[in-house]
């Protein structure tokens, strides 16, 4: 069974607590969060002689929150209070003493650090159940998160009309949040988001499964599935769920 998270402002203070006891200088201020959505400013670390730019953190538990995402991008590059923005997205299940905290310390250092992040104002950062870190593009995602705006959503607990089908996950792109189930009675892949009701031992498989550079996850896993017909990109195109 895994911890509980702790949400909110206690959990920020303790991150930031941890963050601090391993060695980074941070600067907290309440009108920060209020003004500018950023829970503190990491502006040095113990062992390292120069830090490049201070780094503006905005904590949450909730994953793939599009208001909150787009609030604090629109925020971030109105203000310039900070060179560098992170949206920290933290899995719920994260454990501060388990190890969470030293996760963002690396993820921050890796940041600072990497020649692809170097010349980016604005970071998604996800700190993942399996005790590992990825960046992502906040915008890229926002725009994605949009697009499923429109998708009519499964009611929970209610079942599609159409005969359950049968078939394979083929692909999955964690970043992205979508993949294709191969099926032989469908002419085409047919088009799956990790929302739609996926079941979790199904998602216990993609998620052990290796990510390729592309950021894709070459899969071969039985499901079964219903199939409803939804708009994506002003078309009339099936999706599972």
């Amino acid at each position: 069974m895994n911890r509980p998270f702790i949400h909110g402002i206690n959990f920020e203070e303790r991150l930031r607590t941890k963050l601090e006891a391993l060695g980074c200088r941070i600067y907290y201020d309440q009108t920060y969060d209020h003004q500018y959505k950023l829970d503190f400013i990491v502006n040095g670390f113990r062992d390292v002689a120069r830090l490049p730019e201070h780094i503006g953190l905005q904590i949450t538990a909730n994953k793939d929150d599009v208001v909150k995402q787009r609030e604090f991008v629109h925020v971030q590059k109105k203000s310039f209070v900070v060179p560098k923005a992170v949206y920290l997205e933290a899995d719920p299940t994260a454990d501060l003493e388990q190890g969470a905290a030293t996760l963002v310390y690396a993820a921050l250092l890796a940041l600072v650090f990497s020649r692809e992040y170097r010349h980016r104002r604005i970071v998604g950062l996800r700190l993942t159940r399996n005790f590992s870190f990825e960046f992502f593009d906040l915008e890229e995602n926002i725009r994605h998160l949009q697009g499923l705006e429109r998708l009519p959503k499964a009611p929970r607990g209610i079942a599609s009309s159409e005969e359950p089908l049968v078939g394979k996950i083929i692909n999955f792109n964690k970043e992205k949040g979508y993949g294709f189930i191969a099926c032989e009675s469908r002419p085409n892949n047919v088009f799956f988001h990790i929302r739609n009701e996926v079941a979790e031992d199904v998602l216990a498989h993609i998620e052990t499964a290796e990510e390729e550079s592309t950021g894709w996850r070459q899969l071969d896993i039985p499901v079964t599935f219903r199939e409803k017909s939804v708009i994506r990109f002003g078309e009339d195109k099936p999706v599972a769920f």
